[in-house]
């Protein structure tokens, strides 16, 4: 059996699709590969695990953490490497054995989870991108020629049985927003189109699942510290917070809309959840991985970026008028059912996973400088990022505020 070295920035779950990812990885090759985890978390092993772990700080590029790391996969002699999420394997991909087939794992469209999987991409055998946006936005950041190099795989949920047709006739219709306080899924956009929604006589129940502190949430020098700040305390939000994914995951299942209007995507498993349950999606026109499923008025609905006036209409438009839009629940579910499961997935990955190798030929040993100045290229790239981030974090601190007193 041939030995795979997963390698993940995280593998306790709860707290982001990498974990996940990670999880639904090993459970899907654990009978065809032979497979060892390493993780930058303190995640430990239980009884029901089948890998071996191993822990390494894959945000650590010191040349003491990199000759660490470099002897462990000397030790586990893989055949494949995954690097999901994991930049200390981006930056060693020069110095791994050539016999190794090295497959890099891109959690986002665009910046710093895309450079993880990116960078030193020659020396990558294959990138594995969410969506097709995801893989323009590498092989033009990383001038990568090949187009066979970067592939396009969804990701999956396992099938949870046949559609309930029942979820269509509920009353009142529920409303999910997954999205926590992330600028990335618009999370002030739904704030203010939520506040507006609940100035109107419309039945429904609304669900905010994640985060709601906002930017400067943890000083009490601000009266806006979460999102329930912004709006007036009213019966139809029934969940506001973080919810055990069990929780959310029933949540989801018994919803009638999904509203997921983000900036920016990989692929959202909990769009999947969502499609695999028949759900009306209601999905931004930004260049994400939502796009790539959802066609406007087929299978979900599209409304304008950053529009909270579109989200209202659309809901609206919804509720008044819920028999026009039935011919969504079924759509959105027959859109999972051939592109979104298990066996699509793993189909498409095992492609990836037997594919010719197609990497530059490698370095017989390691080259310190060299080394060293790859990390100082990755770190003024990273640095870039959390400039913009920390403006991302002041545009909320304001946008959310002018929602409480002028929204």
């Amino acid at each position: 059996m041939k030995k795979l070295l997963f390698c993940t920035q995280s593998y306790i779950t709860g707290g982001g699709g990498v974990a996940s990812y990670a999880h639904d990885f090993i459970e899907a090759f654990a009978e065809r590969y032979d497979i060892s985890v390493v993780t930058s978390d303190k995640y430990e092993k239980n009884e029901d695990d089948v890998t071996e772990i191993y822990h390494v700080n894959g945000g650590d590029f010191t040349v003491d953490n990199a000759r660490r790391m470099l002897q462990l996969i000397g030790c586990v002699g893989p055949d494949v490497v995954v690097n999901s999420s994991f930049p200390l394997v981006a930056l060693l991909a020069p110095y791994l054995a050539d016999r190794i087939k090295l497959v890099n794992v891109s959690h986002f469209v665009d910046g710093i989870l895309a450079w993880y999987a990116g960078f030193n991409a020659e020396y990558a055998d294959h990138i594995i991108s969410l969506s097709s946006y995801g893989k323009e936005y590498l092989e033009r950041k990383f001038n990568i020629s090949d187009k066979e190099k970067t592939r396009v795989v969804f990701n999956f949920m396992p099938e949870l049985g046949p559609l309930s047709e029942k979820k269509q006739d509920q009353h009142p219709l529920k409303i999910v927003y997954p999205g926590g306080c992330s600028y990335a899924k618009s999370a002030e956009v739904v704030c203010l189109a939520l506040k507006r929604l609940l100035r109107t006589d419309l039945e429904f129940e609304f669900y905010w699942l994640g985060s709601t502190k906002i930017a400067g949430g943890g000083s009490n020098r601000f009266r806006t510290r979460h999102v329930e700040d912004c709006i007036e305390k009213d019966r139809r939000v029934v969940q506001m917070g973080p919810v055990p994914r069990d929780r959310s995951k029933e949540i989801l299942a018994n919803a009638n809309i999904f509203l997921l209007p983000s900036r920016g995507e990989g692929f959202p498993i909990t769009l999947i959840e969502a499609m695999r349950s028949g759900c009306i999606v209601i999905v931004s026109d930004a260049r994400h991985g939502s796009l790539d499923a959802i066609k406007n008025g087929v299978n979900g609905i599209i409304v304008k970026q950053g529009s909270a006036k579109a989200i209202v209409q659309e809901i609206s438009g919804i509720l008044h008028h819920p028999e026009k839009f039935n011919h969504l629940y079924a759509a959105s579910y027959r859109y999972y059912q051939d592109h979104l499961t298990q066996k699509v997935w793993k189909d498409n990955m095992g492609g990836v996973l037997d594919a010719d190798s197609a990497h530059q030929r490698r370095q017989e040993r390691f080259d310190e400088s060299r080394y060293l100045e790859s990390v100082r290229r990755l770190r003024g790239m990273v640095k870039g990022y959390w400039m913009r981030d920390r403006l991302h974090q002041l545009y909320h601190f304001v946008a959310f505020r002018w929602i409480r007193y002028c929204g």
